[in-house]
């Protein structure tokens, strides 16, 4: 009896022992400067590590794309990732992705995926973030940052769609820890500071209430720093009208930035818009590679 207490007692220790291990995580990280030579936008610096990819698209325009590719498939808790972008002088850099990002359900014990971009932005240059959305699977946890240098001259265009849970496969989100954070300071002075907190239980309920997102499930955010945000508001206040029960958008523009921000209660509705929206912000260019509707 003493022989076999002893032998549940240590298959009960080594059970425990495995629960607490930490599990293997992701580390990634890149970093690339643009530079304008010969009247076209190449690649200058290029660093890139771990389970962070660039990817250059062929594009029949001043403009260079890179695409960012997650290759660890998607993002779990612990994972970190660090980016760094620079555009020298008149250069101009449009941010894509491979795909729409997903953050996977997290044990409660585990720390967030962490994921932290600096972007810095010389005389007349332009940047573009225009990467897919982020999916947040229920009990997912991630804290985001981006802080955003730029001259005066600049131009900064920023787009990012985070969708709650997975209601295509029947999914509630009832948990979720996110800390998603932007800032953007123009010649030293802050011009934009936004934050977003959503963590607890009960989610799902409380996004459900017409105050709160009235059963919306993809949050969307536009911004456009730049000295003529204000000469787009006459093409784009149109396009924001008569949306239906699907989506609401709204737009707001002030001290040479503008920002549009609205709930859809799918995917596709918002993409659409997007696809509407961004030609009128970025003169004609073509839309990234990797966006398809």
């Amino acid at each position: 009896m003493l022989t076999q207490a002893s032998g549940e007692s240590a298959e009960m220790d080594t059970g425990t022992a495995r629960a607490a291990l930490p599990l293997q995580r992701a580390e990634g990280m890149f970093a690339i400067s643009a530079r304008l030579r010969d009247g076209q936008t190449r690649r200058g610096v290029l660093r890139q590590g771990g389970c962070s990819r660039l990817l250059f698209p062929r594009r029949d325009e001043t403009q260079l794309e890179a695409v960012m590719v997650n290759i660890s498939g998607g993002l779990a808790a612990g994972d970190h990732l660090r980016n760094e972008v620079r555009c020298e002088e008149g250069a101009e850099l449009l941010m894509s992705s491979q795909g729409h990002e997903r953050v996977y359900r997290a044990r409660p014990e585990d720390p967030p995926a962490v994921i932290h971009t600096d972007c810095h932005l010389a005389p007349q240059s332009r940047l573009e973030w225009l990467p897919h959305g982020t999916i947040f699977f229920n009990g997912a946890r991630l804290e985001r940052s981006m802080t955003v240098e730029m001259a005066g001259t600049a131009s900064f265009l920023f787009y990012e769609s985070r969708i709650l849970g997975r209601r295509g496969s029947g999914e509630q989100l009832q948990q979720l820890h996110l800390r998603d954070r932007l800032s953007i300071r123009r010649d030293g002075r802050p011009v934009l500071e936004d934050s977003t907190i959503m963590m607890g239980d009960g989610l799902h309920e409380f996004l459900q209430q017409s105050p709160v997102a009235d059963e919306a499930c993809m949050d969307t955010t536009l911004v456009l720093v730049d000295r003529d945000a204000e000469s787009y508001l006459p093409r784009l206040r149109p396009l924001l009208e008569d949306m239906g029960p699907e989506a609401s958008f709204a737009v707001s523009c002030w001290d040479g930035k503008l920002v549009i921000r609205g709930l859809a209660r799918n995917n596709w509705v918002a993409e659409s818009l997007m696809h509407r929206l961004l030609p009128c912000l970025r003169a004609g260019r073509r839309l990234p590679t990797g966006w398809r509707i």
